[in-house]
């Protein structure tokens, strides 16, 4: 007889979406194995898959004379014509891996079912470009938003931002920034399974941390130690954990059971908490880090994309 909680253990839903990518010869890229730009190759392929099928959107390409430049996409949804609220959703991949075809298919997703525009970006990646590159690059494409509405058929006063696992660190980051410097503030932020803290001492990482549902403590430190190059561990800036929170707009935090970045959701939740920020909590359990782009194989990865969606329609109306 034993006192011990049973072990987590993934959904069904889950081993079986694991089983086709078995099947299909797919898998996440790993830095700790691969070369940087092998890893890349491998992690676009696996994204191409979940890309698929989906809804139609109207999509136009800019790109913003930032250095390096940015690329920028926005998906307006098919037929919906007149001003629009608009949401940035910023990708994940550990600073390091991602780029403008990321989550692709949910964002059309997402523009279809709220309504709105949704935007997203290709932030240059670590090594090559370590922090602040993206946080700044995101930030421009912010004010860029903001700025240049009108042209875009966006209305400026109902512009959201978001962003999964090192995206959700950007997103956050570039709330930050913006209050820290007294600009104009998004009306809702969305933080999904955030990379917020170089802190891996976290009872999330000892329980989930060896690997086994994917993201591990050894590759975060990887991506830490690439993407912060010579900027302290504990920089606000690029670890937000560390940054006050209180003037931010109402966040909706989304968090999976079987993730080492668990906690990083959780302890921003208590300084949210003590702040007086308004915020909305979602953990899902048998899930792993990564799990909501794979909407069309897991009912909770729909389940995680409708809370983004009411989020948006609650805050931009």
């Amino acid at each position: 007889m034993t006192d011990l909680p049973p072990a987590p253990q993934p959904d069904p839903e889950v081993l079986a979406a694991q089983e086709t990518f078995r099947q299909r010869g797919l898998a996440n890229g790993d830095i700790l194995t691969q070369p940087v730009a092998e890893a890349r190759a491998t992690t676009y392929r696996y994204q191409a898959f979940l890309n698929e099928g989906g809804p139609e959107a109207e999509i136009s390409n800019h790109t913003l004379p930032t250095t390096p430049p940015t690329p920028v996409r926005i998906y307006r949804p098919k037929g919906k014509t007149g001003v629009l609220p608009a949401y940035l959703h910023v990708h994940g991949g550990g600073f390091a891996l991602g780029n403008i075809d990321t989550l692709d298919r949910w964002k059309r997703e997402v523009a279809e079912q709220a309504g709105v525009v949704v935007v997203g970006l290709e932030y240059a990646l670590a090594p090559e470009h370590p922090y602040p590159t993206a946080v700044e690059q995101i930030v421009a494409v912010m004010r860029w938003l903001w700025s240049e509405a009108a042209n875009l058929g966006i209305d400026p006063e109902r512009i959201g931002i978001g962003g999964d696992s090192a995206g959700g660190n950007g997103a956050l980051a570039a709330l930050l920034r913006l209050r820290d410097g007294g600009e104009w503030q998004p009306r809702l932020g969305v933080i999904v399974y955030g990379m917020l803290s170089t802190d891996h001492d976290t009872p999330s990482h000892h329980e989930l941390g060896d690997g086994r549902f994917g993201l591990s403590t050894a590759r975060l430190d990887w991506f830490w130690k690439h993407y912060l190059a010579d900027t302290p561990r504990d920089d606000a800036g690029a670890a937000p954990q560390n940054a006050p929170v209180e003037g931010l707009p109402p966040l909706l935090l989304i968090a999976a059971g079987l993730d080492p970045l668990l906690d990083d959701t959780l302890k921003l939740v208590q300084r949210l908490t003590e702040a007086g920020i308004p915020h909305d909590l979602k953990v899902y359990s048998g899930v792993p880090h990564g799990f909501l782009g794979q909407t069309s194989l897991l009912t909770k990865a729909r389940q995680a994309q409708a809370d983004v969606v009411a989020a948006i329609n609650r805050h931009l109306g």
